[in-house]
């Protein structure tokens, strides 16, 4: 039997408060109050780095603080990533089940980047997944994955590169790999929202086993996303640490 996935779009210029919400929907599964959701958003320009602080060595923070583009925390390790409203992030949070079948981090990377893979095939593009790297297309990276595994809940989520600027992606990153977005791949001018989400819904869900179900977030998920807002805000301490270190 396909999972049910309530499927959320939420396209914030609150970057902080998008950010808290990873945090709030991973704690409502942890508790068993929240169904199993697809999120799909976008966010102002901001640099997003690991819960541990670790990718903060990745961010280019004097030009940051020049641009005023605000440094964010997930609950999910990996390197540091950018985002602005041409990136269409995703977020898939489960309850870790015995009939979901999932296992491992490996599995959950590989159908992640499945549907990535599918969606570029749909859009005339040739991709490759590369293990703990992201998915690639003509040597330069579109898509990266992170994810949490714990007791009662798994989160994975990961960005898509549409139409995003890469010139301030480059500024603001100490980027490990070469970049691209779709929209310069297809020499298109593709919107993230019209052109490319709902393809990206069918694929991950369908690569997930599952089917989606537009909803809406409760208040209950508003409310303790804005109590946890600090969860989100990347520690000062690490931040002037690394400037010191410069």
């Amino acid at each position: 039997m396909k999972t049910r996935l309530r499927l959320l779009k939420t396209a914030w210029r609150d970057a902080e408060l998008n950010l808290a919400l990873e945090w709030a929907m991973l704690e409502l599964m942890r508790a068993g109050s929240l169904p199993n959701v697809l999120r799909l958003w976008t966010n102002e320009p901001c640099v997003v780095i690991d819960r541990s602080g670790k990718a903060l060595a990745e961010v280019r923070l004097g030009t940051c603080e020049a641009l005023g583009i605000p440094v964010l925390k997930r609950p999910t390790t990996g390197g540091a990533v950018y985002h602005d409203e041409g990136n269409l992030n995703w977020t898939i949070v489960m309850e870790k089940a015995g009939r979901y079948g999932f296992r491992w981090p490996s599995e959950l990377e590989q159908r992640a980047s499945h549907a990535i893979l599918q969606l570029i095939k749909a859009l005339g593009l040739e991709g490759r997944y590369e293990a703990r790297r992201g998915v690639f297309v003509r040597g330069r990276k579109i898509s990266g994955i992170a994810m949490y595994i714990g007791q009662r809940a798994i989160l994975v989520h990961g960005t898509l590169l549409v139409c995003s600027d890469l010139s301030a992606l480059r500024g603001a990153l100490k980027c490990k790999y070469e970049v691209a977005s779709l929209s310069e791949l297809t020499r298109s001018a593709l919107d993230p929202w019209a052109d490319v989400a709902p393809l990206l819904a069918e694929e991950l869900a369908r690569a997930f086993g599952a089917y989606v179900v537009e909803g809406r977030l409760s208040r209950e998920e508003l409310a303790l996303a804005e109590e946890l807002r600090p969860m989100a805000r990347a520690r000062a301490a690490w931040i002037s640490s690394e400037l010191k270190n410069r």
